[in-house]
């Protein structure tokens, strides 16, 4: 009679539990709503719960634009579909770096930066610490056109160690790219590696993550890569009208290096592909959903996958928990939801971290019922509108999100 009342009760959790996922189809409807008003030519969406994978489909185009021109035939995008993940690369990449030199003890959050980086405390920065470039509170400025100053990374950093503070450290949360490159470097400083060689030697290849990788296009790796802009003509205003949202002191003319073409196994950041070569710390990483599934299990199951241990689970605990009075964890953003604000949708709470990227990426985890949710996007395809802004993928994640709360009933 035991096992008949427990096989029963298991027969009724189970469907339930597969009624439950069925509205998990209303994604499907979501993304085409969001294809069909040309906010996204495509995406991949991948969404688990307690490490099996319940949802992931492809839909759309991987490429529908070259330069300003309608392809005849598209780009199909399909599962296994390579994105620029921009700054996801910020957590994906450098956070889980630092987190696993945080784990072996070679580095500590309360380190200063020129305890590993000579010269760094120049005008200023004397008093920065790895916590405060992880919470974005360094008081680097958020973003200077480097390029025009340095063409590889070597040049970058001592360009950074030349700059001054925007505002005294720890005050204010403003995000800075340069704070991520700065981590970048503390990486390469402690472990003797290029950025990119560490991440795959230590992280990626143990994992069995075969595609997440910096500058796939130089390692002949072109297949299946979602392209993103003709140019950069975002960037481009950034630097030629100081009233689009950064004032800079450099000249638009004096930079003749605008890329012309549609970007594909190329990152679309400028820092990033001119000034460091396609590795740093802030932006340049590619990846599919399914290699980032991977690493989203490492975060949600202590440190480990089948048996690989990346970090533990008290270095976990920290970075995913707030770190400032500016509500950011140590890489990682934490309850970014609402009803129409933010990405993360309105069931979110403190137990929910993530990140965003400017190419039209988003991941969310949820910790404590261990769920992520992995929106990958090439919005930047479409081009930019009359007023050089891509349109905001928010929208579409926090729908996705909310379908997302209510199959687990949160």
């Amino acid at each position: 009679m035991k096992k008949i009342l427990l096989f029963i009760l298991f027969t009724l959790s189970f469907n339930i539990f597969s009624e439950n996922l069925e509205n998990l189809k209303k994604i499907d409807g979501i993304t085409q709503k969001y294809i069909d008003n040309e906010t996204i030519p495509g995406s991949v969406v991948l969404i688990s719960k307690n490490g099996k994978i319940v949802y992931l489909k492809a839909l759309g185009y991987a490429q529908l634009y070259d330069k300003d021109k309608r392809l005849e035939k598209p780009v199909l995008m399909n599962e296994n579909t390579i994105f620029d993940l921009a700054s996801l690369t910020k957590v994906m990449g450098t956070t889980q770096a630092i987190m696993k030199l945080c784990s072996e003890n070679k580095i500590n959050v309360d380190d200063k930066v020129s305890k590993y980086i000579k010269g760094f405390e120049k005008n200023g920065k004397e008093n920065i610490r790895i916590k405060d470039l992880l919470t974005h509170t360094s008081g680097l400025t958020p973003w200077k056109p480097v390029y025009y100053h340095a063409k590889n990374s070597k040049e970058t950093l001592e360009y950074i160690k030349n700059m001054k503070l925007e505002y005294e450290t720890g005050t204010q949360r403003k995000y800075s790219d340069f704070s991520f490159m700065v981590l970048g470097f503390i990486v390469e400083k402690v472990t003797g590696q290029k950025l990119d060689a560490y991440l795959e030697n230590n992280i990626y290849i143990p994992l069995n993550m075969r595609y997440t990788k910096f500058n796939p296009k130089k390692k002949k790796i072109t297949k299946n890569i979602a392209s993103t802009s003709y140019g950069n003509p975002f960037e481009e205003r950034m630097v030629k009208d100081d009233d689009f949202g950064y004032k800079v002191d450099e000249n638009y003319e004096d930079f003749k290096g605008w890329r012309k073409y549609t970007l594909t196994g190329e990152v679309n950041d400028g820092n990033s592909f001119y000034a460091n070569n396609g590795v740093a710390g802030h932006a340049g990483l590619f990846s599919n959903v399914k290699d980032l599934y991977i690493l989203g299990e490492v975060l949600l199951n202590g440190g480990s996958y089948k048996g690989k241990k990346i970090y533990s689970k008290e270095i976990i605990d920290m970075f995913t928990s707030v770190q400032s009075s500016f509500g950011h964890g140590y890489g990682w953003e934490i309850n970014r939801g609402g009803e129409n604000s933010g990405y993360m949708g309105k069931y979110s709470d403190e137990y929910f971290v993530g990140h965003t990227g400017f190419t039209g990426t988003q991941i969310v985890y949820d910790m404590k019922n261990k769920i992520q949710v992995i929106i990958l996007t090439n919005k930047q395809n479409y081009g930019v509108d009359k007023d050089t802004k891509y349109k905001s993928t928010w929208a579409y994640a926090r729908e996705i999100m909310n379908v997302a709360g209510e199959t687990f009933e949160k």
